[in-house]
């Protein structure tokens, strides 16, 4: 009995020595891999799990017309690689359509291009995610420029961050304009006489398209010269009619601007980019765009020729006549659906901190030759990027008060409207007052609804 006593204690000893020995190897292999910080955190990488970022934008062509989203993109992935993101396009009109309908579908991309107005209009209904805290926490608000916080803010929160900044009123072709001794115009007298000397000499005075009912960027400029932001507390009450004294004027000033030949004559089957091959040609003195064509200007054989106006100021205007678009140019938003999965918004999230951070604002500018809607403190050299330069100076230039787009404080259908009512009187359909009572009729709709 003695001894098998002895040999069940040999035995328990020889089990008790195998499981030190064992937890003592496993212990030496996990002090091992933690020496290999390296490997842990390769390790951990390939266990994380691959999220998907789909992103709509408004352009047809974006490698073309958004080479910084572009090219941001591919390097945010390349320092992410678990995040993939989904770049997708179409132009602006169907654009909106297709987000529309995703939105009633319940099928958003997780980040999306909106109007400001489209995107005021959609987030009461619930369709975005309010980015109000994100934005501070994250000090993604702290790079933006201050004309471009607050976008998209509905009641004090922010539903979408500035895509691009919108710049626009008239390119100008300094060598035709030396060329016949023309003055470049600050006044509307000076525009009219500029037009006037390039109509005498068979060269069109501006290149425009009206198939793109979009592109009334210079015109929207000249209304707010004749008082709109003064007159909309009383535009949207209803106090104010449309059919006003000063908005009269100024769509009589668009009608003496056809009249003396302004125009293409064919503009009523041009588009808007056809309008920019006939500048970009030589053909035209001026073209009606902005900043997003930077890039593509600079690429052009009379990149060196070209300057830029914001538009004539007015003898009969309201209130000070230095006011500029410079403004943002519509938002990226987040799906609420998206933003409910908190994977997904961490990534989305992170995109937009480099997006809109150093890096991002980097590409943006030296990379693209675009304007950045993030402060940026670098130079430009202006040999290489002479309009880029001097879309950079025009955009700090104090002496322009910075103003928004009339169209983004109006509804989509309003702002449609006046689209529709500037080419109305620049294709000889309606006269200055048609036009006028056109916008008050939309208006007093969209009044009704309220």
């Amino acid at each position: 009995m003695k001894k098998f006593m002895a040999l069940m204690l040999i035995f328990i000893m020889s089990i008790s020595l195998f499981a030190c020995s064992s937890s003592s190897d496993s212990g030496s292999g996990s002090n091992s891999s933690s020496s290999n910080p390296t490997e842990n955190a390769a390790s951990n990488n390939e266990k994380q799990e691959q999220i998907d970022i789909s992103i709509a934008v408004h352009v047809a062509d974006i490698e073309k017309q958004f080479p910084h989203v572009v090219k941001i993109v591919e390097k945010f992935m390349a320092q992410n690689p678990n995040i993939k993101i989904d770049l997708s396009g179409s132009e602006v009109s169907e654009h909106l359509t297709k987000m529309k309908l995703a939105a009633q579908n319940d099928n958003l991309p997780d980040i999306f291009f909106l109007e400001q107005n489209v995107a005021k209009e959609m987030a009461p209904a619930g369709y975005l995610y309010d980015l109000t805290e994100e934005l501070q926490s994250r000090g993604i608000n702290d790079h933006l420029l201050e004309m471009m916080r607050n976008a998209a803010a509905v009641d004090g929160k922010t539903y979408g961050i500035p895509i691009e900044v919108i710049m626009c009123g008239l390119f100008y072709n300094k060598a035709i304009f030396e060329k016949y001794d023309v003055k470049v115009p600050e006044t509307f007298e000076e525009l009219l006489a500029a037009v006037d000397t390039f109509h005498k000499n068979n060269v069109i005075p501006i290149s425009k398209g009206a198939k793109s009912s979009f592109s009334v960027w210079t015109f929207q400029g000249m209304l707010t010269r004749y008082g709109f932001f003064e007159k909309l507390d009383g535009l949207n009450s209803g106090e104010i009619s449309y059919v006003n004294e000063d908005f009269i004027k100024f769509y009589e000033k668009v009608k003496t601007l056809k009249e003396h030949n302004a125009f293409s004559e064919n503009v009523v089957n041009m588009d808007y980019f056809q309008a920019i091959e006939q500048f970009l040609g030589g053909k035209a003195a001026m073209v009606d765009s902005g900043v997003w064509e930077i890039s593509k200007f600079e690429k052009s054989d009379i990149a060196k020729d070209i300057g830029f106006v914001f538009g004539p100021t007015f003898s009969d205007g309201v209130g000070e006549q230095k006011k500029g678009i410079k403004t943002a140019g519509g938002v990226y938003c987040v799906s609420a659906k998206s933003a409910k999965d908190p994977q997904k918004l961490e990534a989305i999230m992170k995109f937009f901190q480099f997006y809109y951070g150093p890096e991002g604002t980097d590409i943006t500018v030296k990379e693209c030759s675009s304007l950045p809607t993030t402060k940026f403190d670098g130079e430009v050299n202006k040999e290489e990027h002479p309009i880029l330069a001097e879309m950079i100076a025009q955009l700090n230039n104090s002496e322009w008060q910075s103003v928004d787009q009339p169209y983004n404080k109006m509804s989509q259908n309003v702002g449609n409207t006046l689209f529709d009512s500037i080419w109305g009187v620049i294709n000889g359909v309606y006269s200055p007052e048609e036009a006028a009572q056109t916008m008050e009729d939309a208006m007093a709709l969209e009044r009704g609804k309220k």
